[in-house]
């Protein structure tokens, strides 16, 4: 379907009102700029709209426009301004993580600064406050913070990101989410291997999906990976041979699709972990 139909088929939804489309003007914006390939325009015209307390089918086609505004370049063209200069990279990270007993739902802040950061918040729009804390910042200036006892999953909407750092006035942008992953891909097949199933890409303008792999020593109290890897072409569902000793050892496998606001990168992850125990004779 071209893309003039693509967008036109998202005011057919059933049970719609049709009467929104000409009584808020930032919804028509925001489909009238996409239309005219003035993706950075539609972008602006979006976060309007969901400061406007959209009804669910209005969501359901804000949800639409972005998943299709994506489709330009993965997300690059929608938002046009730049990191700060002390600021080399950010990115917002949605994890769902499945070990053997429980299922754990975060929300990760993750980038590289050149000075010390002293506070991190993101807000549901218009005032649901999720993370709000200092990140903890090594020695190459990477910096994490996380969200704390989330018990949903952290659904597609207006989004607003604050940083505050030493000596620099406050940065704030908002960012907005399209909905996580509705199915787990990723699971156990047994203790020593996974099953991946078929994962289609986010869109054609967005890299493939991607696999991380880390083994962690369980007596490592600084909880570095002891090995890992992460893969775009082939995706393994076990184990290679590995120069390690026999034994014990914490096993983290991760599937990542990843798409653009800007500079900012949106990661959407699934993760399962377990102990495992390692020898010659299983790989």
């Amino acid at each position: 379907m071209c893309q003039l139909g693509i967008i036109n088929a998202l005011f057919l939804i059933p049970n719609a009102n049709a009467a929104w489309f000409v009584d808020q003007s930032s919804y028509a914006a925001a489909h009238r700029h996409l239309l005219e390939g003035h993706t950075d325009k539609s972008f602006e015209s979006i976060i309007e709209a969901w400061q406007q307390s959209p009804t669910t089918d209005q969501k359901a086609n804000l949800n639409g426009l972005l998943d299709l505004a994506i489709t330009e370049d993965c997300g690059h063209s929608l938002d046009k301004t730049v990191l700060p200069s002390w600021l080399s990279k950010l990115s917002i990270e949605r994890s769902v993580v499945q070990n053997i007993n429980q299922q754990l739902l975060k929300l990760s802040i993750v980038g590289l600064t050149r000075v010390n950061i002293t506070k991190i918040s993101f807000s549901k729009w218009p005032n649901d406050n999720l993370i709000d804390s200092k990140p903890v910042i090594d020695d190459g200036g990477y910096f994490t913070v996380d969200a704390k006892k989330l018990d949903h999953k952290v659904e597609a909407g207006l989004y607003k990101l604050t940083i505050i750092a030493d000596g620099e006035p406050a940065w704030n942008k908002w960012i907005v989410l399209n909905e996580p992953p509705a199915k787990q891909n990723l699971g156990w097949k047994d203790s020593n291997s996974w099953r991946i199933d078929h994962v289609a890409k986010l869109n054609s303008a967005c890299p493939a999906p991607s696999l991380s792999i880390k083994l962690y020593d369980l007596n490592d109290t600084d909880w570095r990976p002891l090995w890992s890897e992460q893969t775009d072409t082939y995706l393994p569902t076990k184990l290679p041979k590995l120069n390690i000793p026999e034994g014990r050892y914490w096993l983290d496998v991760g599937l990542i699709n990843s798409r653009w606001q800007g500079e900012i990168s949106i990661l959407d992850i699934q993760s399962i972990t377990r102990s495992i125990d390692y020898s010659d004779d299983t790989h």
